[in-house]
């Protein structure tokens, strides 16, 4: 129960800020693994994102998701434990990580995750079964879980999962063998950061982002809102979500870069993000910073064009649809768009209006 302890004064989990560093460039890491990135975002950009592609390639994705996701948090976790603690887990039990799961899911918004049941006799017929409800999304879960697993039993394992009622779910892990279709094409990315001075005003007390006070963490349920907007946030790892896109572009193709971009571009159609608090570029800038999203730079907004510049980005594709979809949102009308990311990591998007 300690670890959800609330700060008093802004209201965010005190383990958010214990684990998290929100650094003055844009971009949000892991403070016992720097090198591990993380961005806050809204669930709805993850998961109508991957909607998205699924529809416009008319392909299933669900495989590679949890393939891509259950290598990534292998990596994660391996990186993150020293070997005399996974040691021990694996001698006392799973137990130990399986709550670890339940506790780090909940504050970082994926879903009410509890222990059903398990067997562990070091034999092949071991497995863990979790419950969850509300899932961020239940791919990445499973994804999650597995690599997980693996990650202190050192042992391969398969998920399944069943639906038990409406938004619940349990999810098993099973000793097994992964196919070697996919074992050695994954690799995660790596990104080299520019130093920033974005300040983001801390919290008095626990000094975390005072932004972060926005929002609400519900721990019986493992979910994070805003408090106006009622807008679902988590808070994950953006190299997994890119490792994901390339893997699908090794495997469907080149079109996939492109599917990524309409995606986000048709999600942002939609109106759900919205023009309020990001009317200024310094309020664009927050609005990023404070997601991880990277450093805004440069901004020029007229009617008839719209361009970015951004320091230590990461889902550029992402954030490309996104840009193209805020403009045409605002402008009633179709644009066209081009990106690129220099040799330094800036990424540029510019955007314009289609002829007639």
């Amino acid at each position: 129960m300690s670890k959800n302890k609330i700060c008093p004064e802004c209201g965010v989990p005190r383990r958010i800020n214990a684990e998290h560093i929100w650094r003055p460039n844009g971009t949000i890491v892991e403070r016992k693994n720097p090198d591990h990135r993380m961005v806050f975002i809204e669930r709805e950009t993850l998961v109508e994102t991957f909607k998205g592609i699924e529809e416009i390639i008319g392909i299933p994705i669900e495989r590679i998701i949890i393939e891509s996701q259950r290598r990534s948090t292998f990596d994660s976790v391996d990186h993150m434990l020293p070997a005399a603690v996974k040691a021990i887990v694996r001698w006392a039990g799973t137990r130990l990580i399986a709550r670890d799961i339940a506790d780090l899911g909940k504050t970082n918004g994926l879903g009410d995750i509890r222990l059903v049941s398990l067997r562990r006799k070091k034999g092949k017929a071991d497995y863990i079964t979790l419950r969850i409800r509300e899932p961020y999304s239940l791919p990445h879960f499973c994804g999650n879980f597995a690599g997980a697993m693996e990650a202190v039993d050192r042992r391969e394992v398969a998920v399944s999962y069943k639906e038990i009622a409406p938004e619940e779910y349990e999810v098993t892990a099973n000793i097994s063998s992964h196919p070697l279709e996919l074992q050695e094409r994954l690799q995660r990315k790596t990104y080299s950061y520019k130093e920033g001075r974005i300040a983001l005003e801390e919290c008095p007390v626990c000094e975390g982002p005072m932004v972060l006070s926005q929002y609400v963490w519900h721990f019986d349920r493992g979910v994070i809102e805003g408090r106006t907007s009622r807008r679902r946030m988590v808070l994950i790892g953006p190299a997994t979500q890119e490792a994901i896109i390339d893997e699908l572009e090794m495997e469907l193709g080149d079109s996939i870069p492109q599917a990524v971009v309409e995606a986000q571009r048709r999600f942002a159609r939609t109106g759900f993000y919205s023009m309020d608090g990001i009317g200024s570029r310094q309020d664009f800038r927050i609005h990023l910073a404070k997601r991880g999203m990277g450093n805004l730079k440069e901004i020029e907004w007229e009617k008839s064009r719209l361009s970015i510049r951004l320091e230590n980005p990461c889902l550029h594709l992402v954030i490309a649809g996104f840009i193209q979809g805020l403009f045409e949102l605002a402008s009633g009308s179709e644009a066209e768009m081009e990106w690129k990311l220099a040799e330094d990591g800036d990424l540029t998007v510019e955007v314009t209006p289609k002829p007639a």
